[in-house]
């Protein structure tokens, strides 16, 4: 009884850790996914010159507490190309011709 008083509340903080990393790694999934979703609304939307840069940055952040001491963080970077391809299309044509 003496050991299960003292390893059982170690062992439910740890669980409760690896629960809190899991659904922090899944909040860095959905940031992702919707960071990829916004890019793909603005490739189709871009009008613009041939070819820009589009870059974004976001910063994910878990709360300390329990047994987590440190600091967990993560820098989401998202870098992708608009092209527009309309452009591309009428450059296709002048250079067949």
């Amino acid at each position: 009884m003496v050991e299960a008083a003292v390893s059982l509340p170690i062992i439910i903080l740890a669980a409760m850790l690896l629960i809190r990393l899991f659904v922090f790694y899944l909040e860095i999934l959905t940031s992702g996914i919707d960071k990829h979703k916004a890019v793909m609304e603005q490739q189709d939307a871009y009008r613009g010159a041939f070819i820009r840069t589009y870059r974004d940055e976001e910063d994910i952040s878990m709360l300390r507490g329990g047994l987590l001491r440190m600091d967990v963080s993560k820098r989401l970077e998202v870098k992708a190309y608009m092209i527009n391809e309309d452009v591309l299309v009428r450059s296709g044509e002048i250079l067949g011709r």
